[in-house]
């Protein structure tokens, strides 16, 4: 039963983030399965069969259905990445962490030389987008929001894959303040009352549901305890475990919040229960255990009385947090989750926001306070006009309840209340009347205020009253309790890619995202949406992907379909294959004809041939969901990788698809182990020459290389470390790009060895690597979390000479033929600098080398090898001007 609990945990509670609970049918089927396949064939036959049992008038049923399998969806294809060897998914932060922490050992299993890039990865947008009429705006979910507590133009944004942002300027610009904290999710912000460089973070995603389960379910979502910062973001450190944690337990950070009159106490709302300490997260106590935890408040002006809510239920500490007693309240049991506002308007109210989880979503009602949680009324319950819905325009009802549920009451005015799910409605006497505020869509009579759908985060600036809203699109903040909003989003790089194209025939960037559909670039850092939901693949028919393209045509899926824009057919067309209920197709083109396209999912390889008259689609009978592939020189050449419950493995056509050849055959005794083929790349110049990357958790098992069309492969995994490849890509000179879960690395073609290629690059999922164009200088990635970046290409020649300055942060790897000068102020943890110099090191007045930083020097020719290891120094090093002379 243990591993359901974990594997459940890991899959069923709620989709995506996006918090739907699983029906009683499918938490039966579900009962003693603990393998990835097994849950995912069993919750995808269960949803294809509900379907098929409805009639094609049953509209709105099967939109519900196929809205569930795009959230399941979501995370079966993220989940795959981190299976380990019995087929069972692993936490991802866990993953990272180790895979940083134990680096050493996988790099110096053959020795690993290094070389510095001519240039570290830069970010290179989305930093904003450009609103649209029909798909409006955003750049990435943000979830949590945190405010400075005496400077107003100062605040704070976490993203739940991106990491901890902030503002100096009140959100016109934002910048990234968790760098290199591995993939840190934030489900909780709490700042120093009185030193506000003294930053805490509650990691992991908070915004999901555990439908009467111990812990949550998504492992991406898992919470890896508290972490803290003492300089502003600049370096982390993680703080003590909660009690009763180990590596086996499975948990959702929900928010954190930190006493201000006693710096030293916080609060941790968790599905594990309410931790509390009382000395600044050295040690935790769960004060109530057991339950699941959405949020914690403190009474404005009065830090005796702590106010948490769970699934259906409020309790309320009148002794500083270190008891709690359960409060009843009339018509509050069939909730599924809560949230909660306090106003210091009036320090004695307290605001509750009560939803249940059903299909559709039911609102249990508002409920309020007046004596600091003795008691409560219900003030509004109308189902009608339901909060969590959207009724402007386009009528959206099928809210998450357990995703977006937000509330906040007016500093000012205690009977000015905010709230919502999809969208925000206010009340202004006090919670009994409501009405919608903003728009789910961009609204074509353009009258009516949008902001993005789903909220996360409502809360009111203590200094000048503004409202800050953070939602699946990025922070919004009104002047106006609402009337109108501002989108805040300049350089809040929190894009979620799993696909991108570098270049059309007017040279733009197109990428598929995460809740913000498909994005288009308009200038350097600035795109627009092209398409909403989920966007997932993107490709144009350049003249390198196919001999007669001209880089007009643009082809994505979305969701579960395929459109086309720029072809004969006119406009942005749905070619979709019909009635397919598959998501997240791979696409590729034939090499000689632009008009035959590729799309690879669970069911089939399809071809499809576009005409004038539509596109005629035709299935090639192998599983694609994984990665497919289209020869560059035979044009009947295909390779396809992926499972449907029948077949799983890596195939081959040579005839355009009549015929297909499994080759996967010897990878078997090459430690391969059936995990998820990540990527598929043809040499360009023979398309008998094939890699193939990897998913799972299994050491010494990523990347593999067959000369003979897949017939015989050679594992060259290497040095590698221990973390899903997501991508890779082939350079003309024979060496090889992979794309990690913690960076990129480049292996020289004839080199057994995988050197370090993410200099300024953050510990993030790298989803895709391209070149601009192959005579381009530049090489571009897109990530899970952090947008995208570009860097120029590896170069083999050592530059001569190098003047360092400044204050890194980071893993950085530099090698000159020559000399190499510095004087930079090396920071603390997490940061890991080597210096390669042919001739001499010289480290000039103002070198210092920050406690726990660490710090290398070799003088050797360019191409030496060199210790990657992270090994922490114990004394903050001071500063010492040396000449490191040449090694005989």
């Amino acid at each position: 039963m243990k591993n359901l609990i974990i594997l459940l945990l890991v899959f069923c509670v709620q989709m995506g983030a996006d918090g739907q609970s699983i029906d009683p049918e499918l938490r039966l089927k579900l009962q003693g399965k603990t393998k990835f396949q097994d849950i995912k064939s069993t919750v995808w036959s269960h949803l294809t069969g509900k379907l098929a049992l409805l009639n094609e008038t049953d509209t709105l049923e099967r939109k519900a259905i196929m809205r569930q399998m795009k959230r399941w969806n979501r995370e079966f294809w993220i989940n795959e990445y981190y299976t380990n060897a019995n087929g069972e998914v692993e936490s991802q932060s866990k993953v990272i962490t180790n895979a940083l922490n134990h680096r050493k050992k996988e790099e110096q299993k053959s020795g690993s030389g290094s070389r510095t890039q001519v240039e570290g990865w830069v970010q290179n947008g989305p930093i904003s987008t450009n609103f649209g009429l029909v798909y409006g705006e955003g750049v990435g979910r943000i979830d949590r929001l945190a405010f400075h507590p005496t400077q107003p133009n100062v605040l704070f944004a976490g993203s739940p894959h991106g990491g901890l942002f902030k503002t100096t300027n009140s959100g016109e610009e934002w910048f990234p303040i968790s760098e290199y904290v591995a993939s840190l999710g934030v489900s909780g912000i709490a700042v120093h009352p009185v030193n506000p460089d003294t930053i805490y973070v509650l990691s992991g995603d908070g915004d999901s549901s555990d439908d009467g389960l111990v812990n949550s379910y998504n492992y991406r979502s898992q919470c890896n305890g508290v972490y803290k910062s003492t300089n502003g973001g600049m370096t982390w450190r993680k703080l003590s475990e909660f009690p009763g944690v180990a590596d086996t337990v499975l948990y959702r950070g929900r928010n954190l919040i930190i006493d201000p009159t006693n710096p030293l106490i916080l609060y941790a709302a968790t599905s594990l229960g309410l931790f509390r300490t009382n000395n600044g997260g050295l040690s935790w106590i769960n004060v109530v255990p057991g339950v699941n935890i959405w949020d914690v408040k403190l009474k404005p002006g009065n830090s005796n009385y702590v106010y948490c809510v769970g699934n259906n239920f409020f309790r309320r500490s009148v002794d500083g947090g270190l008891s709690f007693t359960p409060i009843f309240i009339e018509h509050l049991d069939p909730a599924t989750r809560i949230s909660m506002a306090v106003t210091p308007a009036n320090p004695s109210k307290i605001a509750l926001l009560a939803g249940k989880n059903t299909n559709p979503n039911s609102l249990v009602g508002v409920f309020i306070s007046t004596d600091s949680g003795g008691n409560f009324d219900r003030t509004y319950y109308d189902n009608s006009d339901n909060l969590f819905f959207n009724y402007i325009d386009l009528n959206v009802t099928n809210n998450q309840i357990d995703y977006d549920n937000v509330i906040a009451i007016s500093p000012v005015n205690e009977n000015i209340i905010l709230a919502g799910g999809l969208c925000l409605w206010r009340s202004e006497d006090g919670g009994y009347d409501w009405s919608q505020e903003t728009a789910y869509w961009a609204t074509s009579d353009g009258l009516h205020e949008y902001i993005h759908p789903d909220q996360h985060s409502l809360m009111y600036h203590p200094i000048n009253n503004k409202l800050y809203v953070a939602n699946d699109g990025g922070v919004y903040v009104s002047d106006n309790n609402g009337d109108d909003f501002e989108f805040m989003q300049t350089g809040l790089s929190v894009t979620q890619f799993y696909h991108f194209e570098e270049e059309n025939d007017e040279d733009d960037s197109w990428g598929g995202a995460q809740d913000i559909g498909i994005l288009v670039r308009l200038n350097y850092n600035e795109f627009t949406v092209d398409r909403g939901g989920d966007g997932y693949d993107i490709m144009t028919d350049h003249a390198s992907r196919c001999s007669d393209g001209n880089s007009e045509n643009v082809f994505c899926t979305v969701n579960e379909s395929i459109y086309t824009d720029g072809f004969a057919l006119g406009g942005y067309i749905d070619i979709s294959v019909p009635n397919n209920t598959n998501f997240f197709g791979n696409l590729a083109m034939h090499p000689e004809n632009c008009d035959i396209i590729y799309v690879g999912y669970t069911s089939h390889v399809w071809k499809g041939l576009l005409t004038m008259a539509g596109v005629i689609w035709e299935p090639l009978g192998r599983p694609g969901n994984w990665s497919i592939c289209a020869g560059k020189n035979n044009p009947d050449r295909l390779y396809s990788a992926g499972t449907n419950g029948v077949g799983t493995g890596l195939w081959r056509t040579d005839d355009g698809g009549d015929i297909w050849t499994q080759i996967n055959s010897n990878l078997l005794s090459l430690n391969y182990d059936s995990a998820k083929i990540t990527d598929i790349e043809i040499d360009r110049f023979n398309d008998d020459h094939v890699y193939i990357s990897c998913a799972g958790t299994i050491p010494n098992s990523k990347v593999y290389e067959s000369t003979n069309a897949g017939a015989v492969w050679t594992n060259i995994s290497f040095n590698l470390p221990n973390v899903p490849v997501f991508c890779l890509l082939r350079d003309p000179s024979g060496g090889l790009y992979a794309g990690t879960s913690i960076g990129v690395y480049y292996k020289r073609a004839g080199i057994d060895y995988w050197e370090p290629f993410y200099n300024e690059l953050p510990p993030v999922p790298v989803t895709q690597i391209v070149f601009e164009e192959e005579e381009s200088i530049f090489v571009h990635c897109s990530t899970f979390g952090r947008g995208l970046w570009r860097t120029l290409k590896y170069s083999s020649d050592c530059a001569e000479n190098l003047n360092l300055t400044g204050n890194p942060v980071g893993r950085k790897y530099f090698e000159v033929s020559n000399n190499i000068n510095s004087n930079q102020n090396i920071q603390g943890p997490g940061t890991h600098i080597i210096l390669s110099a042919g001739n001499k090191i010289t480290l000039t007045e103002g070198m210092n080398v920050k406690e726990k930083a660490v710090f290398k020097a070799y003088v050797q020719p360019c191409g030496g090898e060199v210790d990657l290891s992270v090994q922490t120094s114990t004394d903050e090093s001071k500063s010492r001007p040396e000449l490191i002379q040449k090694k005989d």
